[in-house]
């Protein structure tokens, strides 16, 4: 199985990683030295993915989602990791 890892980022001092393996895209966040995860299962549009199995796509990534698609999907991505985020450390100072 193939995963694809994308660009790392950081919000409040924590860094995001975000990745992509078949239909799943997850982030992972380290808060106080634990790992928190989750996910969302999102399937390709049928046209974007009959072109890539036919091999007519010119993304650079090889993942069967159009580069609009593929950047929705990550900041959806990026604003689960960011509650996550705010929740923990909004909760440690409670």
């Amino acid at each position: 199985m193939k995963i694809t890892t994308f660009k790392t980022e950081k919000y409040r001092g924590c860094p995001i990683y975000s990745r992509n393996f078949k239909s799943i895209f997850e982030y992972l966040t380290i808060i106080d030295n634990e790992l928190y995860t989750a996910h969302i299962n999102v399937r390709p549009y049928w046209l974007t993915k009959l072109f890539f199995n036919l091999d007519i796509t010119t993304d650079v990534d090889k993942i069967p989602y159009s580069q609009q698609h593929l950047k929705n999907i990550l900041t959806q991505v990026k604003a689960m990791a960011e509650a996550t985020i705010d929740y923990v450390l909004d909760k440690s100072k409670d």
